[in-house]
């Protein structure tokens, strides 16, 4: 028996074949006649003759009955009608035990689409997509909103590592559990779920697609994704985000998938919600997965460096899971690309990391910008050798930890956990700014009172919510008046009390959980009681500063780009005015602008008394001609009424 010499010649053959089933012509069997058709496909497959038919059969995984119905569906597709029950039973009267009725009734509703009479489905038709492919025409693959194409078969895999190859137990379990089942494998984010899947599908040379539940809006949405998937011979798995809670729907969506591929974090599914499903649950551990020394070399050596201390450092610094790290990899090397570089460097690394870790915090928190660096810090040197050792800590922490091996002997809370205790303006939130600029990490301010919330279990949840985004980029976390819930912490005299200390209680279990950094800033360190001291990593306290330390700040302060009078007494300044340094910084600027309002500007003494007056006056504190010293002559001089208002005073146009 000769093959098809095209798809086509099929498609006529398949046509005469209808034709005589309709006519019933006498000793017609249109399921003897339907094999040979079969037969021929399958010998033409061998000819390089590509077959949608056989194709969408066998990615399908029909049984010989289910593609006689498919054959008699597009016979009747091709005639441009629908295929009524009627003319089905036509094509299987002379069979024996044939169960007619029930592959049309039960026909699969992701292939075919029913069209409904008063008493029962009286046309099924195949799903228009599908028929345009059956019938011969070539499709690209559409880009449907909500689905990624994670991997294509003609596309290399990248390296998943030993400590999260999970995907050859997976096939073995598969092949072992016959019927529905449900693999749902669970991980963090960038451990290896999808790319577990995905090595699962290449195994049989498949593509693989990601359908974020979140995305899904309604049946028919999953539907176009599933026919997509068909068409293109791809596995594809659900994302479950980890609040998610009624998968019903799902469920019931997918009740004719014989296995479903699920990926999620670490809830646990519901076993109600199986309905006879055999579940095979699968988890990668991040633990394991960090440790893996082997898999980051590997992955990191794959790009050119400009040196290897960059990529040492990388390394050493970011805890990031595989996935994360290979994003920002593949992005540093774009940059380098497209410098003419072609060699990563640190500036492309950083660029790269605060590119790639933009995430949901920005719901629970506002990001600020690493501007200052260690020298820009004016501290004590107490408080400044402290910050420094802790960059310090944070760089070497994997030599410490993995190459030395402190962290066998220390496996819980190696992350760097602070409290930063000091008056308001005495450079807290400076300091953090320095911390992320000088570690080239993110630096994300929570409001602890837009996060403690009235009704109970809301703020364990978003405090949740904040650590799990911040894990994926290894954010700097300072979390700003913390004496709003700290000051709370009392002895259990009444529910609200009992409440609260619990609040606290889960705060210092994420602050000792996270790998990364994560501050606590408070204005009275006194609510902070000794059990949650010794909690803590590191307790750094913020003075205001001496004289000392005033003069630098009101020296450094100054843009050079300024002019500056010759008399600024900066030692009478430092003396006489114990204020902190947002005190001094904000006095200045409103200093700059008095200066901007002359047409000769000039930061003098007159002026910076003035805004050092208005920076007090804010707070309560008025100063007096005494204050003033020596320079007694120019208090009032300024009453607010003193420079007229001219339009473009400093300009006669704005030409």
């Amino acid at each position: 028996m000769e093959g098809y010499c095209d798809y086509q010649e099929f498609l006529r053959e398949l046509k005469t074949w209808g034709d005589n089933a309709r006519e019933a012509k006498g000793g017609f069997h249109a399921g003897n006649s339907f094999g040979t058709l079969l037969e021929k496909a399958i010998q033409s497959a061998d000819y390089q003759v590509f077959s949608p038919f056989l194709y969408l059969s066998l990615a399908a995984r029909l049984e010989r009955d289910e593609m006689m119905l498919l054959a008699a569906a597009l016979y009747a597709g091709l005639c441009k009608e629908g295929l009524s029950f009627t003319d089905w039973q036509k094509f299987f009267h002379a069979e024996n035990n044939f169960p007619g009725a029930e592959l049309f009734f039960q026909s699969s509703p992701l292939l075919f689409e029913r069209e409904w009479s008063a008493q029962a489905a009286a046309h099924i038709r195949i799903a228009p997509r599908l028929f345009l492919f059956l019938s011969g025409t070539i499709l690209d693959t559409t880009r449907i909103p909500g689905m990624h194409w994670y991997h294509r078969t003609d596309e290399p895999l990248p390296c998943l590592g030993a400590s999260a190859c999970l995907y050859p137990e997976i096939k073995k379990c598969l092949r072992r559990n016959p019927g529905k089942k449900l693999v749902y494998l669970q991980g963090d984010t960038g451990s290896g779920r999808k790319l577990n899947y995905a090595s699962l599908a290449a195994q049989e040379h498949r593509s693989f697609a990601v359908i974020p539940y979140k995305t899904l809006q309604s049946e028919n949405h999953l539907r176009e994704m599933r026919l997509e998937c068909l068409i293109n011979d791809a596995m594809f798995a659900i994302e479950l985000q980890e609040e998610e809670d009624d998968l019903a729907p799902l469920l019931y969506w997918l009740e004719d998938e014989e296995t479903l591929f699920f990926i999620g974090g670490h809830k646990e599914l519901p076993l109600t919600l199986l309905d006879g499903r055999q579940y095979l649950p699968f988890s990668i551990s991040t633990k394991d997965v960090l440790t893996d020394k082997k898999l980051f070399d590997d992955l990191t050596h794959t790009y050119q460096w400009q040196q290897e201390e960059v990529r040492r450092d990388f390394l050493g610094r970011y805890d990031f899971l595989p996935g994360r790290m290979r994003e920002i990899l593949e992005l540093a090397n774009s940059y380098s690309l497209s410098e003419g570089t072609e060699r990563i460097a640190e500036k492309h690394l950083k660029r790269a990391v605060l590119r790639v870790s933009s995430h949901s915090l920005d719901k629970y928190a506002k990001k600020i910008q690493g501007v200052y660096r260690m020298e820009d810090l004016i501290l004590p040197e107490t408080p400044r050798q402290k910050i420094f050792h802790i960059i310090n800590r944070v760089r070497n922490r994997k030599l410490v930890y993995e190459e030395w091996g402190f962290k066998e002997k220390s496996p819980y809370g190696n992350g760097v956990s602070m409290v930063f205790a000091g008056s308001p303006g005495t450079g807290k939130t400076m300091a953090a700014q320095v911390m992320a600029a000088e570690l080239g990490m993110e630096l994300y301010r929570v409001e602890l009172p837009s996060v403690v919330d009235k009704y109970i279990g809301e703020t364990e949840k978003k405090l949740n919510r904040i650590f799990g985004e911040a894990q994926n980029s290894m954010a700097i976390l300072f979390f700003d008046e913390a004496d709003v819930l700290f000051s709370k912490r009392t002895e259990v005299k009444e529910s609200n009390d009992k409440y609260s200390n619990m609040e606290i209680a889960f705060l210092l279990q994420k602050m000792e959980e996270y790998e990364g950094i994560s501050i606590l800033a408070t204005n009275y360190l006194q609510n902070f009681d000794s059990a949650f001291r010794r909690r803590i990593s590191d307790i750094i306290d913020f003075p205001l500063p001496d004289a000392h330390l005033r003069r630098q700040m009101w020296q450094s302060m100054i843009p050079p780009m300024l002019p500056l009078a010759d008399e600024i007494d900066f030692d009478f300044l430092a003396k006489q005015f114990e204020v902190s340094g947002s005190v001094i910084k904000n006095a200045l600027i409103y200093a700059g602008f008095l200066a901007a309002e002359v047409k000769e500007p000039l930061l003098t003494m007159d002026r910076i008394l003035k805004g050092l007056s208005h920076e007090l006056e804010k707070s309560g504190k008025k100063l007096n001609r005494s204050e003033y010293g020596e320079y007694g002559h120019l208090f009032g001089s300024f009453d607010g009424t003193s420079v007229a208002w001219v339009p473009n005073s400093r300009e006669n146009s704005l030409e």
